[in-house]
């Protein structure tokens, strides 16, 4: 297997649950996760705009997780995940060949949105592809993140 395919509904608009993804990561992402150290982290962050995505530290450095792709307001957002596996803890890959992909999709329906999230391509990590599948994969990590993501729906923010 070389992809994962999550998905999951939440009660808002597709407008406000890319929101949410996008502007409000900070909101729902695991900080434990992030490679500053949960005490270094100000805030992690997809800057579309930029063409970014990562973590911020206290001083302002920028941990550079990957680079988006392709941003459709409300519809899609595409990302690399640009990440050495190989390294304990990961690090960021320099060569953006060697980041699996992301693509998130955001499509209404009656009851709020369906966020879908198909992270593929673990085979262009190289040597850590298997690395990368066990976690991504082995783990269901989006399962967990979105888990997070959608009860920070019933959180005040």
């Amino acid at each position: 297997m070389n992809s994962i395919t999550r998905s999951i509904t939440v009660p808002a608009s597709p407008a406000q649950a890319w929101e949410r993804f996008v502007d409000g990561l900070h909101l729902w992402w695991d900080t434990e996760h992030c490679h500053c150290s949960e005490e270094n982290l100000e805030r992690v962050f997809i800057d579309p705009a930029q063409g970014q995505w990562g973590e911020i530290t206290k001083t302002g450095e920028v941990v550079s997780w990957g680079f988006a792709i392709e941003v459709k307001p409300e519809r899609k957002l595409s990302l690399a995940w640009q990440m050495d596996p190989l390294h304990k803890p990961w690090i960021a890959e320099v060569d953006p060949d060697r980041a699996s992909l992301i693509d998130v999709t955001f499509a209404p329906m009656a009851t709020g949105t369906r966020v879908t999230v198909e992270h593929y391509d673990f085979d262009r990590h190289g040597d850590g592809a298997q690395a990368m599948k066990d976690v991504m994969i082995g783990l269901d990590r989006w399962q967990e993140w979105l888990g997070l993501y959608a009860a920070s729906f019933k959180s005040p923010d």
